[in-house]
């Protein structure tokens, strides 16, 4: 007796079918991190209106609605810096927001053509947004050298995962072009979880007695107009005095206790360790979920296979950057190829099996 498929329920029927998912698993996935990418892209839309919602140009310049305290120092002093965060600002929000339709089985499957225009546009957004990464990457959040290597490396980690993605989409190897395009998100959304466990870092070292160093003139941006700079920041006298315009400071990371400062030496000593740990968890996250979706990734190079074979394409099923093909794997055969083989044995073991037990009857 076969067993019947499950009826689906309301749903299933209404909402997880509509948009084009099979599995519910993989909704809810995509609830998750397609939900986080649109939330935190949404959040920040209104940042592209720089001069009122990310570093007002009244009060300190370095105490934004938007940016970290500090951070609109060097947006509002130094022009490279501002053109770097407007264009990171304008590449990576609308990235983001296209990402997520990217990635709706609905899209994909009803509007090709939407989905390769969409797929186009994002990776030029966001090439526009790691240029700008790269420009402000030297005073970003402290812009330390953990900063800056992480910004060089999950950028170009990201743009070397969507270039290969792109190459073997144009060679029709759809399951490669999936799988890299879930590794370059996922390294370019680890942002967003750098931001959860910055904050939570910032509040647990609050009173660990950890310092960062600031020049006194982001300090002097950042302090509200009643402190007395001097004497707060008795290594920055003589920055006050005007005898040396170079001068820095220690300031205490502790966030949310005393001023502007200390919470934004708290978020600059935080940043750099909750990008790599953020990093490496989104990094392992879709290697595990790739490892675990092997039936999705076999039935897209079933289709990747069809459609080389009927491009004309040399190594149909392989004609992209496969292992396979550039590796040691062992040759990737397409399913009916497979099933042939399955029953080109059976029928060889048959036969087998006839002549040997007419033989034993003979004698």
């Amino acid at each position: 007796m076969v067993a019947s498929a499950p009826t689906p329920n309301f749903f299933t029927k209404r909402i997880i079918h509509p948009l084009g998912f099979t599995k519910t698993y993989n909704f809810f996935l995509y609830f998750i991190f397609g939900g986080a990418l649109i939330g935190f892209a949404l959040a920040r839309v209104s940042y592209l209106d720089f001069s009122r919602n990310f570093c007002p140009s009244s009060g300190p310049s370095s105490s934004g609605n938007g940016a970290a305290p500090g951070e609109c120092y060097y947006y509002l002093n130094f022009s490279q810096y501002k053109i770097g965060i407007l264009l990171h600002l304008a590449g990576v929000l609308p990235a983001s927001l296209l990402a997520v339709l990217q990635f709706t089985p609905f899209i994909r499957k009803r509007w090709i053509i939407v989905h390769r225009i969409g797929g186009y546009a994002a990776l030029l957004l966001y090439i526009v947004g790691l240029v700008g990464a790269l420009m402000i990457a030297r005073h970003a959040f402290g812009g330390g050298l953990d900063v800056q290597a992480w910004v060089g490396l999950a950028g170009l980690a990201s743009l070397g995962c969507f270039i290969v993605s792109y190459i073997n989409v144009k060679r029709l190897q759809i399951e490669q072009h999936r799988a890299w395009m879930l590794r370059g998100w996922f390294y370019a959304g680890s942002i967003i979880t750098t931001r959860l466990i910055m904050i939570i870092a910032a509040q647990v070292i609050a009173k660990q007695d950890y310092h960062v160093v600031w020049s006194c003139a982001k300090l002097a941006a950042t302090v509200a107009g009643n402190v007395d700079l001097a004497s707060s920041y008795p290594a920055c006298a003589a920055f006050v005095n005007g005898t040396d315009l170079e001068a820095v400071s220690s300031v205490a990371a502790t966030f949310a206790v005393g001023g502007p400062e200390n919470t934004g030496a708290a978020l600059n000593a935080a940043f750099g360790m909750a990008l790599w740990v953020s990093f490496a968890l989104h990094a392992f996250g879709v290697e595990v979920y790739l490892q675990l979706t092997p039936k999705e990734a076999q039935r897209l190079r079933q289709i990747s296979y069809q459609r080389q074979l009927e491009a004309g394409m040399r190594n149909p099923g392989s004609a992209g950057l496969t292992a396979d093909r550039l590796g040691d794997a062992e040759k990737w055969v397409p399913a009916e190829t497979k099933e042939e083989t399955k029953e080109d044995g059976a029928s060889m073991a048959r036969t087998e099996s006839t002549d040997s037990s007419a033989d034993f009857r003979v004698f």
